[in-house]
């Protein structure tokens, strides 16, 4: 009972759970397309269904001819079977392309759906302060896919085996005729037994396949998680390859990967014993329901109350209503999957709805208003971190354009984190602050897209098509040098490129400062963003910024002494600790 209890729960969750992830698509503003799309792929697996009907009463005709050595009638039966089968390929073939085609519609909607909701409002980012669920990137590319692909896929197969029983089960009962068993001196008259000894038969084997294999769902589920661990682990080398190199870290990444691996391998090993105890299960239950039929019927055969053609069409009437009543059973992994992948991605789906609340007790205010020209005020701000622990306590200020203003304290007090209050990014605070006018964020690790040059100097924005304007940012930050590896690329401003794999440090900072140069904002706000550079050269970049970009607010962070010196005022946060 409680097994039974736990199993209904199971499904109930699962299926609320998958409502939800896909009401959107179903419900929304082309919702009517997909219901056709999908009404038109059941249509074509209902002819399909209602052309085996035909088949079966077409094996009774063949297999009493083939009995009878009525060779007159083979010629027709045989043009008659390739008719059937012509409209048969045509129905799967048009319902297997329809099918892929609302597929991809709804995978692409729900990856629109999922990466909008992950990357608007910085949850990419705050989900890594909250605990982030294992490897977004795996359940955007690869989890929606399986869901989309399976759910459809599930659901075509569930509609083709309740039209299979429609059809074929009253041929079977009617087969089956009326017969009498007498057991133990009783007398019991049985009507369409043949369907009942399919039912029962199907019964008994969705039991057992339950308990063959209910570990499934939990070790599938974690043969994700490992797959996708080992996988990161494999794009962090790639990513810092040279960094590997300079340490002479193969050996010790070669350990590490090894460890993720034995984790799959570990994980493989429990999943084949358990799919071979399924298999096992599931061959010997084909091969018995190949045999039942004809055992079933025999007895009627050698009596001369059934044809040998009516003794085929029921073995064909009867592995239809069977396949019908264990349809559970033949799909009971693909269940299992389909119930994995929707438990990741409704896991990821209540961990982004979760990063849009903020904690009641650290309230924050703030606005983004427009202006002629840059200001900052911040109002008794004080910075917490996550558990709610004060990091800096009454933080205020004002400061306008053209001011420059240094973030002054010793390492670790919290000046990266105020600029990511700043920013948006750290809900942790109390206080209020407002940001009049443009602004960009440069961190300490400027971020380069593998994309184009153009689009790369253009980002966040769309891409910059004045190639004039581009070269001559690129020239005012320093990377017209010969030396450089940018020089021979500037005037190849549409190719793609691995920028983090080709430039310098310094060379990535230039590039990625290039575009304050390109978008002027009215706010600029730069975390360590030359700490890459040589003090000279840091220097010579900020008296750039200083020629070229005279209207605006500069709010920054550095330790560099001659950048220091740079800054009209400063705010010494070492005041502010608590």
């Amino acid at each position: 009972m409680a097994i039974r209890t736990h199993s209904q729960a199971f499904i109930m969750n699962t299926l609320k759970k998958f409502f939800y992830l896909a009401h959107p698509f179903w419900s929304g503003a082309h919702g009517r397309l997909q219901w056709l799309m999908l009404a038109v792929l059941i249509g074509f697996t209902l002819c399909s269904i209602t052309i085996s009907v035909w088949i079966a009463a077409w094996d009774k005709r063949f297999y009493d001819a083939l009995a009878a050595f009525d060779g007159a009638s083979m010629p027709s039966l045989i043009v008659e079977y390739l008719g059937y089968m012509a409209m048969v390929i045509g129905c799967i073939v048009c319902a297997d392309w329809l099918q892929k085609r609302l597929i991809f519609r709804w995978r692409t909607h729900l990856t629109d759906q999922f990466q909008k909701n992950w990357l608007e409002g910085h949850k990419h980012y705050r989900l890594r302060l909250t605990g982030e669920p294992d490897n977004p990137d795996q359940r955007i590319a690869e989890d929606i896919y399986l869901l989309t692909d399976k759910s459809i896929s599930l659901f075509r197969s569930f509609i083709n085996n309740i039209a299979k029983f429609s059809a074929f089960v009253a041929v079977l009962w009617t087969l089956s005729g009326v017969q009498t068993f007498n057991i133990g001196g009783y007398s019991i008259t049985v009507y369409g037994y043949l369907v009942w000894v399919a039912l029962i038969y199907s019964i008994f084997s969705t039991i057992i396949a339950h308990l063959v294999g209910r570990k499934l769902k939990n070790l599938n589920i974690d043969r994700q998680h490992r797959e996708a661990d080992y996988r990161a682990a494999l794009l962090r080398v790639r990513d810092h390859a040279e960094q590997i190199a300079f340490y002479n870290g193969g050996e010790a990444e070669t350990g590490r990967l090894k460890q993720r691996y034995l984790r799959i391998h570990d994980n493989w090993r429990r999943l084949t014993n358990c799919e071979f105890r399924q298999e096992t299960f599931w061959a010997t239950y084909v091969r018995i329901s190949i045999f039942i039929p004809i055992l079933a019927t025999l007895p009627m055969y050698l009596a001369k109350t059934m044809t040998f053609g009516d003794m085929m069409q029921t073995r064909t009437s009867f592995a239809r209503v069977q396949d019908s009543f264990g349809w559970f059973t033949d799909a009971y992994r693909r269940l299992i999957e389909w119930a994995a992948v929707i438990e990741r991605l409704s896991g990821f789906q209540t961990a982004l709805e979760q990063a849009e609340q903020k904690s009641p007790s650290l309230q924050s205010h703030q606005t983004d208003l427009p202006h002629h020209r840059g200001k900052a005020v911040l109002q008794n701000l004080t910075v917490h971190t996550q558990t709610g622990t004060p990091l800096l306590s009454g933080i205020s200020l004002e400061a306008h354009a053209p001011e420059w203003l240094l973030l002054e304290g010793k390492s670790g007090i919290g000046k990266s984190t105020l600029l990511r209050v700043l920013a948006g990014l750290w809900p942790y605070y109390h206080g209020s602050f407002s940001l009049e006018g443009s602004r960009l964020f440069f961190p300490q690790r400027p971020y380069l897209p593998t994309d184009t040059l153009r689009q790369t100097v253009s980002y966040p924005y769309s891409a910059c098509q004045d190639n004039h304007l581009i070269q001559t940012v690129l020239k005012q930050v320093g990377l017209n040098s010969p030396t450089g590896r940018l020089h021979t690329l500037m005037n190849d401003l549409d190719t793609s490129y691995e920028w983090h794999g080709i430039l310098s440090g310094g060379e990535q900072q230039r590039l990625s400062l290039a575009r304050a140069l390109l978008h002027k904002p009215q706010i600029l706000f730069l975390d360590e963003a030359t700490n890459q550079l040589d003090d000279e050269s840091a220097l010579m970049l900020m008296q750039t910024f200083k020629q070229h970009l005279p209207d605006t607010l500069v709010i920054g962070i550095s330790h560099q002494p001659k950048i220091q010196a740079l800054f009209d005022s400063s705010l010494n946060l070492n005041e502010k600790i608590i």
